[in-house]
């Protein structure tokens, strides 16, 4: 079964997408800072990223975890989520993943469409 892991700290988004995705035959690890989630990172323990840009602790952003994600010989998919588009962040972000990039609101088949699409690609 695939590993998600969903760096969410809104915990009421982080419910809804945790249901959407284990409803879609996912296990879903959770992390809520980017402490939390670089951690899951640094120990090899997911096969794919949905990530919040801004997080509520101060010790990293979105585009850190990002580039945390592409460190090393494993290259772990990466898809963010933002209701702040218009942020430098986030607009580097945009530039980087293209159609890896959701503003929030969005409907959770399309995050689920995407993140299928993804894990079913060959991976180094």
């Amino acid at each position: 079964m695939p590993r998600v892991l969903l760096v969410e700290d809104e915990r009421s988004i982080l419910k809804a997408l945790s249901f959407e995705l284990e409803d879609a035959g996912y296990e879903v690890l959770h992390a809520s800072s980017y402490q939390e989630a670089a951690s899951y990172i640094s120990a090899l323990e997911c096969d794919l990223i949905v990530s919040d840009l801004f997080f509520s602790v101060e010790q990293g952003d979105g585009i850190q975890l990002l580039n945390e994600a592409r460190r090393g010989e494993r290259q772990i998919p990466f898809i963010a989520m933002t209701a702040f588009p218009e942020t430098n962040i986030a607009v580097q972000a945009k530039k980087v993943l293209r159609d890896r990039f959701f503003v929030k609101p969005f409907y959770a088949r399309d995050l689920r469409k995407k993140i299928g699409e993804i894990l079913q690609k060959p991976r180094n």
